[in-house]
Parts: C-alpha cells; sequence; structure tokens
C-alpha cells in the first residue's frame, strides 16, 4: 500500500498510491491509505508519479482523486491499468489527468525535476525516479531487481544509476522486500525454461497458476504454447485484462489464433490446452479454486492433468493455500509447487546482492529503506550500514523526515496514517467494519420488543440468533426471552417511556442469558415498537 509525500516550498508531489488487500473476508475488497494529510494540503499537491501498475502501487487513486484534482505521471502501461481502475470507479474517460513518462525523458512535477529511470521487475514498463531537489538528487527505485535476462528486454538502466552515482545522490529510497533473500534473484529466462520443460513432458492438460500482472511470465507462456503445440486459454477477470492491456501498449506480442476462449477450450483436445489462471494465493472466487471446486462454469480437470504453481505464497495465506491444493490433489492431478520446484517462479524484488549493487552504483550520502515491514527495514538499513553509507534513517509509516543539503536526515514530526476499507469502489465508515468484525466473531442477537402506551409488555419478547446458536437451539433463545421480559417489567414507568432506556436494559439481559450457554458476548441489536394508545368512542 505504498504512498509517499515530497514536499518542497509548499509544493508536494506523491510518489505511488497503492492498496492493500484483506486477508479475511469482511465485505471488504481493498483497503487503500488514509489521506488526512494530502487532503489538508490539497491545495499544495502538484502531481502524483507512478512507478508501475501494481496494485499496492496504483490501485488507490480513484479514492485519492475523488479528493484532489491533479495530474497523474507513469509509464504507459501503468497509466492503461490507471484508466482501468478509474472507470471501474465511475471516471469519466478524459475526467484525469493522465499524463505518459519515458525512461531518459525528465519532467516537471510541481518544484521538481524527475527523470524516470528503467527498472526491471514482475511486471512491464517498470521505473525508478531520480528526483531533483533544493536538497540535492534523490533517487526512488520503486520495485526492482537487476536481472540479466529479462523476457521483455526491459533490463534496469544500471549505467544510468552509475551516472547518478557519479554526479552525487543526496539520499538513496530503495526496495527493501527481500533483504532476507541471498544472492542474486532468479531470472526469468531460468523460469522460463523450467516452465517449458514442465509442459512439454505434461501428457494432458496444464494449468498454470501466476501472477496475472506478470507480463514476462505471459511472453513466456505464449512461446511455451506455440512451441508446444498447445492453445493458451485465459480464466480469471484479471488475467483477461492484464493480457488485454499487455497487448494494448505493445508489451505482449502474441499470435492472433494462439487463444481460446473457456467455452472453446472445453471441447478440446486434453494435450493441446495450456490454461493461465488467477487465484494462486486461493482468493474465493478465483479461477483456480473455482475448478479445484468443480464449481467453475466451463473448465475442469480430469485426473492426470497437471496444475503448475508459478507463483510463491503471500504470507497471511498459507492455510487457504493448503487446501486449494489438497482441493486439487483430490482431482487425481499432477501437482507442482516452487515447494518443491524452485525453478518455476522468481521474485521480481532485489535480493540482497542486488541490494548492494544499487548501493554501489548510486553511493549515496543518505540512505532510507521502503517496502517491507519494519523487519525489512531494519536489516536493509544494516546492510547499508554495512556498506559504509555515512547517514542511515528507518522511517515508518507516518513518520516526517527532513533532509537537506548539508545536515544528517532527521525525523520531523509525525502524520496520521491508517488504513480505509471499501467495498465496490465505496469507502466503508470504521465503525462499519468493527461492527462486520464483532458478528463474524460472536454472531448476533435481534430482539424485538412491542411496549403499549403504559410501556407495557403488549405481545411476547421475540430473540432471533444469527452465528450464535444452531437452528433449533431455542432454549438459550427461550431464557433470553424471559429475561428480556423481567427486565422490562423491572424498570420504572417512565423508563419504560424512553426507548434508549429500554433498548440498553433488553439489550443486557438478551446477551447475559445467552452468554451463560455460549460463554461468547454476541452483538445485540434491540428494536421497539409502540402501541398507539386506544381512541375512546
Amino acid at each position: 500500500m505504498n504512498c509517499l509525500a515530497l514536499e518542497q516550498g509548499g509544493e508536494i508531489i506523491v510518489i505511488d498510491c497503492g492498496v492493500t488487500f484483506p486477508s479475511q473476508d469482511f465485505g471488504i475488497d481493498v483497503y487503500h491509505p488514509r489521506f488526512d494529510y494530502l487532503e489538508a494540503h490539497k491545495d499544495q499537491v502538484r502531481a502524483v508519479v507512478i512507478t508501475h501498475g501494481h496494485e499496492d502501487h496504483v490501485g488507490a487513486l480513484p479514492y485519492l482523486l475523488d479528493r484532489m484534482d491533479v495530474p497523474v505521471f507513469a509509464p504507459p502501461h501503468a497509466l492503461a491499468l490507471a484508466k482501468l481502475r478509474l472507470a471501474e470507479n465511475g471516471f469519466e474517460d478524459g475526467e484525469v489527468r493522465l499524463r505518459p513518462i519515458t525512461p531518459r525523458e525528465p519532467f516537471e512535477a510541481g518544484p521538481f525535476l524527475v527523470e524516470p529511470i528503467r527498472v526491471t521487475h514482475s511486471i512491464a514498463d517498470a521505473l525508478a525516479l531520480a528526483i531533483d531537489t533544493d536538497a540535492g538528487l534523490i533517487v526512488h527505485t520503486g520495485d526492482f531487481k537487476l536481472d540479466p535476462s529479462p523476457l521483455d528486454g526491459e533490463l534496469t538502466d544500471e549505467r544510468r544509476f552509475t551516472e547518478l552515482g557519479d554526479r552525487g545522490v543526496r539520499l538513496l529510497l530503495s526496495d527493501s522486500t527481500n533483504v532476507d533473500s541471498a544472492g542474486h534473484t532468479q531470472s526469468e529466462e531460468e523460469v522460463a525454461e523450467a516452465l517449458g520443460e514442465l509442459v512439454a513432458a505434461a501428457p494432458h492438460r496444464v494449468m498454470v497458476g501466476m501472477f496475472a500482472s506478470n507480463v514476462q511470465r505471459l511472453i513466456a507462456m505464449g512461446r511455451i504454447a506455440e512451441r508446444t503445440g498447445r492453445r493458451i486459454c485465459l480464466l480469471g477477470r484479471s488475467m483477461v485484462n492484464h493480457t488485454k492491456i499487455a497487448r494494448e501498449v505493445a508489451r505482449l506480442h502474441w499470435k492472433s489464433d494462439l487463444v481460446v476462449p473457456p467455452e472453446l477450450a472445453a471441447t478440446m483436445p486434453r494435450d493441446r490446452l495450456l490454461v493461465l489462471a488467477t487465484g494462486t494465493q486461493a482468493e474465493r472466487n478465483a479461477a483456480l479454486r473455482r475448478v479445484a471446486t468443480g464449481t467453475h462454469p466451463t473448465l475442469r480437470l480430469d485426473e492426470g492433468d497437471t496444475v503448475i504453481f508459478s507463483s510463491r505464497v503471500i504470507p497471511g495465506n498459507d492455510r487457504a493455500v493448503s487446501e486449494l491444493v489438497d482441493d486439487l490433489l483430490r482431482l487425481g492431478v499432477k501437482l507442482v509447487l516452487r515447494a518443491t520446484d524452485r525453478r518455476i517462479h522468481a521474485s521480481g524484488h532485489a535480493h540482497r546482492d542486488e541490494q548492494l549493487r544499487m548501493l554501489a552504483m548510486t553511493r549515496p550520502a543518505c540512505f532510507v529503506p521502503v517496502h517491507g515491514t519494519l523487519h525489512h527495514l531494519v536489516e536493509h538499513a544494516a546492510l547499508a550500514r554495512s556498506a559504509r553509507v555515512p547517514d542511515v534513517l528507518v522511517m515508518e509509516n507516518g513518520d516526517v523526515i527532513e533532509v537537506s543539503a548539508s545536515n544528517p536526515l532527521r525525523k520531523a514530526g509525525r502524520e496520521a496514517v491508517g488504513r480505509v476499507a471499501a467495498f465496490r469502489g465505496e469507502e466503508l465508515d470504521g465503525d462499519v467494519v468493527r461492527d462486520r468484525v464483532e458478528l463474524a466473531r460472536s454472531g448476533s442477537l435481534s430482539v424485538g420488543l412491542v411496549l403499549d402506551a403504559e410501556g407495557e409488555l403488549g405481545a411476547p419478547v421475540r430473540v432471533v440468533s444469527r452465528g450464535v446458536l444452531a437452528a433449533d437451539d431455542r432454549e438459550p433463545l427461550l431464557d433470553a426471552e424471559r429475561a428480556v421480559a423481567r427486565s422490562v417489567a423491572g424498570l420504572d414507568r417512565k423508563d419504560r417511556l424512553r426507548d434508549e432506556v429500554v433498548t440498553a436494559a433488553a439489550g443486557r439481559a438478551a446477551r447475559r442469558a445467552v452468554e451463560q450457554h455460549t460463554r461468547s458476548r454476541a452483538v445485540v441489536s434491540v428494536t421497539v415498537s409502540r402501541l398507539e394508545p386506544r381512541r375512546r368512542a
């Protein structure tokens, strides 16, 4: 959920604007950052600059641009993805000022001169940024790796980083995600070779689970399909969208007859089909899960088919992915996982040797690690100190850091940070999210009260349970109904005429009665209806 503000002379640019995804399903699609600081200074925000098109860098644009009208600078592939997200969130075509940027072609963004620099990543058209400021040159690596043979030919521009180092880099902000991984990242070319061997050896249908945004992997799968005489079937909306956009911006060059729709794929000979599917993290409605559970509307797997997980398991998804793997094994397929064959997936983030190489190329006077947990940031800071960077500081979300031309880095304050939940493009109030979490944890009790003009019960109390008790377990609910009736009867007449007093008393009584049976505190809602007094004839 990357979003960084750079401020100079009272003017601000925003670098990246991403979302993150929930690990549990509470009716939340995404979380985006709190934009309190940017909203409070929206008249000073001059631009948003996007490094690449991954959701954790571009997905929150619709929510920020709902609050302010600023231009968005991004490489063409990221712009196309941003345009899709904006359209999904109700923005009209042309409503947002989208500005394409190109490596080594500087542009002005507010008071800053920004030069994009090509880097290799697990998505096409990724960039680092070299930013001229009054304090000196700031280099932001974005997400990067030093792959000597990327399939899209987009090598990290090491020469330019070295030239900037010769010029003098005041501050380096660098990707910390894989600081715990020793050595060098595996090349996408090596991944392609391994996948090609597996597909060629498969006797029947092959399904490859992968991240849809990995255009380099898509390039490899296209070449493998042609070489093995297979046709490609795309499963999952994200897979279809990313493939379409990559082809539109000339990052993917598949032959027009290489892809067949799922409806036709189901009728093809099993040994002629290569399926690319989303859902390697076991997302509930994703293609892989639906195929694994036999609920996909058009395609199924048969015994002897091969399924390859060309991905890593994102921390927090381990249990769900294990259940998905079990479901696939029950179908009788041959399963290839990264745990058993590490050749089938490569990270898009630099390992330690590459991080050291970036430090050596840029030779910064100051260093701040970015991207990753606090552990990753601290470890990357230690790595920079080992490379003899003179001034290193770890910044957490909300920290304000001051950079000057000569003084050491210093923390200059804190700003409000956090996350905002959204569902189908609409932001959810924090109380709504807390209620959903409590409902999921404890279930709910609904209490219905009918009172007459004197505050006496005008009908039997009714208590209904959802997610607390078994459907046929009425005894605890009868106890709750009797307890509510007693609690209302025990109130003074003046209190029985006040809805808020009756609601509080009935809620406490119902909760306590059921708690004696379940030992959990359910969420209770009380509805009070009052009968109109009878009119005299």
